[in-house]
């Protein structure tokens, strides 16, 4: 695969993302000028804004809050382990040369990769 059909990938992205933001600007353009729709926001906005103040004053609770505190951490370890899983499996690809692994309950799984482009 050529550095130029990857820019060229690109370059038809770009071309619909700005595509998908003109139709996107015209839609919103064309919903604000219908009245009805306009009553329909600001209902919700004023449901959105109760809601949301019920749900912080739940929030507040001490059972709650440590719940939640509790599960932010069990998150953010699932989210480390996989990341250090995928280290360990491009590892073991690297190493062994293999797609497959076998877990602990017998079952053969599949190494998949991606890659994305981030900017530096």
């Amino acid at each position: 695969m050529s550095l130029e059909t990857i820019n060229k990938r690109l370059k038809i992205i770009d071309d619909l993302q700005e595509e998908i933001n003109r139709v996107r600007a015209l839609f919103n353009e064309s919903l604000e000028n219908v009245r009805q729709f306009q009553e329909v926001q600001e209902k919700q906005m004023v449901i959105r804004k109760e809601t949301k103040e019920k749900k912080e004053k739940i929030l507040e609770e001490p059972t709650i809050k440590g719940l939640q505190t509790e599960l932010k951490g069990l998150f953010s370890e699932i989210t480390e382990n996989k990341e250090i899983l995928s280290q360990e499996l491009a590892e073991y690809y690297k190493e062994s040369g293999s797609l497959q692994i076998v877990d602990n309950e017998g079952n053969v799984k599949r190494i998949k990769f991606t890659a994305r482009l981030v900017n530096d």
